[in-house]
């Protein structure tokens, strides 16, 4: 078993997003394997015809994809997908360079490229242009977050050096208006060689759109090309579900008891070496949830605190998103009729019970060691870190 060594601090870190950058709340008690499900991701597969290019949505559980089709139109016309978009296309055009203003662009997609129809050719990205993807309006993806996205280019542009000169180009990360983050490409060779994938890699606190953009040489161009682009999606619960991980001794599960809409997630885990769970999620305005925590087990300890001799058992600190932590704060189950928009007072998340239980030692000891437990309550998002 873990942790019965000695007394391990834990915190509980709890804190609240106030820009629209969606900023991590993370539990940790003196203890995430994964989820249950891997996460569902969109794939742009594109092919020829003028109606064969389609988006397939494919769910981590393992329940049977969304195919849908998009009529390409030829040329410059933006895709048109079948239905509410699974999968968003938009792009733009910056005059002045990516550093200036932009204006709006059409999409355009030909023979299994897609690009830009701002700058010849329409099926390529060429320097000032840029090609946005984002999750759709469809149901299955609406108001969700990408965590990552891995686009296929091939160079189009026809090198005019020996050796040839790489086209280099850039991903750009955004959260609403804010950036959060950008990913470098460069790809070698002559035009229509060999695709490469541009990788975002996974960002923590998600994103909701991908800017491609294509920097060098000023000749340069890029198409997204197929059989496949893929786009990881954040995590999602909605009123009146639950999740639930676990890793060890230690098991979280996280209530959406009542909000106005799904909220998405980028990671809900736990660890028993540390005896930590961390929840990284989206803002949502009003959300009331509730904790369940079986922190595992503990050396021995008095839960009153009250001897010469034995150790109290460790509180949790809750740090409210300013680095400071502080003991825990007991409450009554929150009345959402009785709360408006954050700041709360008292804080947003609170411990509504706590319980200390001497067995003995699971780990054949033959010790008795503390088994904790406790449950919370509140509005708003939470991150714990122990």
């Amino acid at each position: 078993m873990h942790g019965l060594k000695g007394l391990r601090r834990h915190a509980l870190i709890f804190g609240t997003i106030t820009s629209l950058i969606a900023t991590g709340l993370w539990v940790h008690l003196e203890g995430a394997g994964a989820t249950s499900t891997n996460p569902d991701t969109i794939q742009y597969a594109q092919t020829t015809g003028s109606s064969g290019t389609y988006i397939r949505y494919i769910p981590g559980d393992g329940s049977a994809p969304t195919n849908q089709s998009v009529t390409s139109g030829g040329g410059c016309a933006t895709p048109n997908p079948n239905g509410p978009p699974i999968l968003a296309f938009s792009a733009k055009y910056y005059a002045n360079g990516y550093s200036g203003s932009s204006v709006p662009a059409t999409v355009g997609a030909y023979k299994a490229r897609t690009g830009v129809c701002r700058i010849t050719q329409a099926w390529s990205i060429e320097v000032n242009e840029a090609l946005i993807y984002a999750p759709g309006s469809s149901p299955l993806t609406v108001g969700r977050l990408f965590t990552r996205a891995q686009l296929q280019l091939q160079r189009e542009d026809k090198p005019t050096t020996v050796p040839p000169v790489p086209t280099t180009g850039q991903l750009v990360e955004r959260l609403g208006s804010t950036i959060v983050g950008t990913t470098n490409y460069s790809i070698s060779g002559g035009a229509g060689g060999t695709p490469i994938t541009a990788d975002t890699g996974t960002l923590a606190n998600g994103f909701d759109s991908v800017e491609v953009r294509v920097l060098t040489p000023s000749t340069g161009s890029v198409s997204v090309v197929g059989p496949t682009s893929t786009f990881t999606l954040a995590g999602e619960v909605c009123p009146g579900e639950a999740i639930t991980t676990s890793s060890g001794d230690v098991t979280a599960t996280l209530t959406f008891v009542s909000g106005s809409s799904c909220k998405s997630y980028t990671d809900f885990s736990a660890s028993s070496e540390d005896k930590s769970v961390t929840f990284l999620s989206q803002q949502l305005a009003g959300a009331h949830l509730t904790a369940n925590f079986d922190w595992g087990y503990f050396p021995y300890c008095r839960a009153d605190g009250v001897s010469d001799t034995v150790p109290p058992c460790p509180a949790t600190q809750v740090d409210f998103g300013d680095g400071v932590f502080r003991t825990e704060t007991y409450c009554a189950a929150v009345d959402p009729s009785a709360q408006t928009s954050p700041p709360y007072n008292p804080p947003p998340w609170c411990a509504t019970s706590r319980h200390v239980d001497y067995v003995l030692d699971p780990g054949g000891s033959g010790a008795t060691v503390a088994h904790i437990t406790e449950t919370w309550d509140g509005l708003g998002d939470i991150i714990w870190r122990h």
